[in-house]
């Protein structure tokens, strides 16, 4: 079971420990001296940003393959020895007991959906929705939610302005709901 050449492989681990089996990765290359077959490890993951009804943003990483990562390795019996009995890998995605490296074509494939995805945004705000803005050029003024973009983070609403429903486009953290 060798392999002259670093490849991808994908590796099955327990849901929602995928962070963790990285650096126990990292931890067991060191100290076993494997740092030139086991060469990279990636959880891939994109931010999220949520605003609360306060109007906070929060931003974390979310997973988007939960349950697998990507290891970059030269497979030797050593190395899939250290790699499938890290605490919380369950196996190797291949055929039988021999591991298949990630083709490029599924790696840039992959790569492509984490940079299409590079920045969502969740949000408690609906159409309909009556909401204040917070600060900005027309701080203070209420109005009604017409439409949600989750992919900018932004919403755009109509406010009484001269008497008149006027619509204006807005970033998520300088509105709040209304009475929520």
């Amino acid at each position: 079971m060798r392999s002259q050449k670093a490849e991808w492989y994908v590796i099955q681990v327990i849901s929602w420990t995928e962070e963790n089996v990285k650096s126990s990765l990292f931890q067991r290359r060191e100290s076993l001296g494997m740092e030139d077959f086991i060469l990279d490890v990636f959880v891939p993951t994109h931010e999220v940003v949520t605003t609360r009804a306060s109007g906070k943003q929060v931003s974390k990483q979310k997973n988007i393959l939960p349950g697998y990562i990507l290891v970059e390795m030269i497979v030797t019996n050593e190395s899939w020895y250290i790699v499938r009995n890290t605490p919380n890998v369950t196996w190797f995605l291949g055929a039988w007991n021999i591991p298949v490296p990630v083709s490029g074509e599924e790696l840039e494939k992959l790569k492509g959906k984490i940079a299409e995805q590079a920045k969502t945004y969740s949000t408690e705000f609906q159409v309909w929705d009556e909401a204040t803005i917070k600060w900005g050029t027309f701080e203070g003024n209420d109005g009604i939610i017409t439409e949600v973009n989750d992919k900018k983070g932004l919403v755009k609403m109509t406010i009484n302005l001269l008497w008149r429903d006027t619509p204006i486009e807005l970033e998520f953290g300088e509105v709040v709901l209304k009475n929520k």
